[in-house]
């Protein structure tokens, strides 16, 4: 039995957290993106800028998510968490695309950068914090099997290896003067950004589209219910499963022998549903019985 409440507060803790580092790495790009001109760092800044848009908008689908069903949503608000996903991959998708376009007309008008070593000291800044954020936010997603929280950690891995990315251009434009590999770097970047986006919005959209859970969901029930053979269980059929937000959805027919009595087959049932959800986290089952 999992305490709602408990995987609530750690989750809305994870996503507060996760705005106020976003928050923090803004200022600290925005003023390094001014002192040095680089247009990789304003790419750096746009995907932390998406990052804090995410998370706010992830704190609010994490608190919707854990409400209780109600008389209009008899299965949860799960899917909260999904339609939130699938919006950041729409901005950050647009994000990308601009960053492209910009990145395109500097390699056309070249412009020069400047206070480099400033550039790579906040950058390495940066890397620390968002690589910190991401072990919190994967943990916490592990722990409550969020996919808000889940992909509020993509966002900020993909942060680790762009603020790299920007610290590397940085270098190499203190050492070399190749002014070149600014926009370079930043429509890598952007590409990384785009990846990421279409990652982020093909889950959300498998959940909102109730697609199945993974083979392995299945394999796992036969076993459960295979224990159960000696009993009366005969089988299952026409198993149906689909996931809201952290809740795994299990719906299927139980086959018991056809001389049972009434209450020796909901007994049966009854066992086999308390198996699956006791082995399947956060997972509510509903089971007919049929006499084979």
């Amino acid at each position: 039995m999992h305490d709602h409440a408990a995987e609530a507060r750690l989750k809305n803790s994870a996503a507060r957290l996760s705005i106020l580092a976003a928050a923090f790495l803004i200022l600290i790009k925005t003023g390094t993106g001014w002192l040095t001109g680089s247009i990789a760092v304003w790419a750096s800044l746009l995907d932390s800028a998406m990052d804090i848009f995410a998370s706010s908008i992830n704190y609010f689908a994490v608190r919707a998510a854990s409400r209780p069903p109600d008389d209009d949503h008899a299965y949860g608000h799960g899917k909260a968490e999904s339609l939130a996903g699938l919006f950041q991959a729409a901005v950050i998708t647009f994000s990308g695309l601009f960053l492209i376009r910009e990145a395109i007309t500097r390699m056309i008008y070249p412009h020069p950068t400047g206070s480099e070593p400033l550039g790579v000291a906040t950058m390495i800044v940066a890397i620390l914090v968002s690589f910190a954020l991401v072990a919190r936010l994967q943990r916490v997603a592990q722990l409550t099997d969020s996919p808000a929280l889940s992909a509020d950690a993509v966002h900020f891995a993909s942060d680790v290896w762009t603020n790299g990315g920007v610290l590397l251009a940085l270098a190499l434009i203190y050492f070399t003067g190749w002014t070149i590999v600014d926009p370079i770097f930043s429509i890598v970047i952007s590409i990384y950004i785009l990846s990421s986006a279409l990652s982020v919005g093909r889950e959300s959209v498998d959940v909102l589209m109730d697609r199945r859970l993974p083979p392995e969901v299945d394999e796992q029930i036969a076993e459960i219910v295979g224990r159960f053979r000696g009993e009366g269980v005969l089988g299952f059929h026409d198993l149906r499963t689909r996931r809201s937000g952290a809740q795994k959805f299990i719906d299927l027919h139980l086959e018991v022998e056809r001389d049972q009595t009434l209450e020796q087959a909901h007994a049966n049932s009854v066992r086999v549903l308390r198996a699956i959800e006791a082995e399947i986290p956060r997972s509510k089952v509903q089971i007919h019985t049929d006499p084979a």
